[in-house]
């Protein structure tokens, strides 16, 4: 759905905006596409981006009316990752999906596989204080106090992005939440469970085999 895709697109590209204004050491942020609410840019092969090594993280996404689940999936620590988003009914619309050396995009109605290119740091957006407080002046990166998201103690900022303040907040170098305005509208993308150290399914890390690969 079109909505979706603007939900979608309006937090990628804060993050983005995120990832940018550190560029200058090299180090900020992960792989993009405009149909994953967690993605951002990317620079540096992805070893140990999480605290932990392995994980499942279901979010809430919300704005221009419409409400939709993502899941995250992880293993060796973000090396190997997958985004996978639904349709407001439910559906699996996508993935998008990093297997430890190349990213996919996976549209699931049509069994199609997209190549995008070598995934470097994985496909969701890494949260990193450290490297954020180094952005450029005109984001006015602000530390914020602790927040508690899905059971944990999440850190937070803020950064003033196109003359609007954007919340981010994770733990361990993921992601939970990011709360900004686009077009007049609260978009907010928020995590509601986490699974630390799960066993992730191999088959949600890989492209299935009766996929074609366009």
């Amino acid at each position: 759905m079109k909505k979706i895709s603007i939900i979608a697109a309006s937090l990628v590209s804060v993050a983005l905006l995120c990832s940018c204004g550190s560029s200058s050491n090299k180090t900020a942020g992960t792989e993009s596409t405009a149909e994953n609410a967690l993605s951002a840019d990317a620079a540096l092969p992805a070893i140990h981006k999480y605290g932990i090594k392995s994980g499942i993280v279901t979010f809430e996404n919300s704005g221009f009316g419409l409400t939709f689940k993502q899941v995250l999936y992880f293993d060796d620590y973000g090396t190997k990752e997958a985004v996978e988003t639904y349709d407001p009914d439910g559906t699996l619309k996508e993935t998008n999906l990093c297997d430890g050396k190349n990213r996919y995009i996976l549209i699931h109605k049509d069994k199609a596989a997209f190549p995008q290119g070598e995934c470097f740091r994985g496909v969701a957006y890494k949260f990193d204080w450290n490297e954020v407080a180094q952005a450029g002046n005109e984001y006015k990166p602000t530390k914020l106090a602790n927040v508690s998201i899905a059971g944990k103690d999440c850190e937070s900022f803020s950064l003033d992005v196109s003359g609007n303040k954007t919340v981010y907040a994770g733990w361990n170098n993921v992601c939970f939440l990011i709360d900004t305005e686009s077009m007049g509208a609260k978009v907010l993308n928020k995590a509601l469970t986490i699974e630390e150290n799960a066993s992730v399914p191999g088959d949600k890390l890989k492209v299935p085999g009766d996929y074609k690969m366009n």
